[in-house]
């Protein structure tokens, strides 16, 4: 079988949908990479995966990140796939499995400005959010890495409690999402951050009501 045109490809999606795929099951597809399968482009990193994410009804600020599973930090890392800072691992930023594993939403939050280290709790506030802990940089770029893209704003910034590296300095997770270069870097906080940052906040869960 020859590879799909696009628009083969867009009639299998409206047969799945027609067939009862559930939204979740879709944003699922769009989640793993396998539009890009699907279309079986020459350069993957050529997908628009953002005209794809609002197709599939996804907020593309809003990325679902699973915590507390399995893997540890070097388990992690070994699979990324692509490069990360080798100060990155189990010994310095430690990962534990939770008796019980759950889901939150990183939203992106563009300051669409050069912004301090300082501010980044402010910012988080009036958008609502919550800041991160570095597990939520680490299962990020596990779990999303290769299918967040941008150029104008490659640079993910997770405000959390600076780690201390050898020489004394405080690092932040920054995750690069240039489809020419994805990495998990560790950023100096204390140098600011310029207007092709954008910040990653948490999502307050939502309480269980009480009848």
């Amino acid at each position: 079988m020859s590879n799909p045109s696009f628009d083969q490809a867009y009639q299998m999606l409206n047969l799945a949908r027609e067939a009862g795929a559930s939204l979740e099951d879709l944003q699922t597809l769009y989640a793993t990479g396998l539009l890009s399968d699907l279309l079986k482009t020459e350069n993957p990193a050529t997908v628009d995966r953002e005209k794809f994410r609002t197709l599939l009804g996804f907020d593309p600020s809003v990325f679902r990140v699973k915590m507390g599973g399995p893997e540890n930090t070097d388990q992690i890392m070994a699979a990324l796939g692509f490069p990360f800072n080798e100060w990155i691992n189990q010994k310095n930023f430690p990962l534990k499995q939770a008796e019980t594993p759950w889901e939150d939403g990183i939203e992106i939050v563009d300051p669409d400005r050069s912004f301090s280290f300082d501010e980044c709790p402010v910012i988080l506030s009036v958008a609502g959010l919550l800041a991160p802990i570095y597990e939520h940089g680490i299962r990020f770029a596990q779990q999303h890495g290769k299918t967040t893209t941008s150029t104008k704003k490659p640079f993910v910034v997770f405000p959390h409690e600076p780690w201390q590296d050898p020489d004394r300095d405080r690092r932040v997770m920054c995750f690069g999402r240039h489809p020419s270069d994805r990495r998990l870097h560790l950023y100096y906080p204390g140098y600011g951050f310029y207007d092709d940052c954008v910040l990653a906040g948490v999502r307050p869960r939502k309480q269980p009501s009480v009848a």
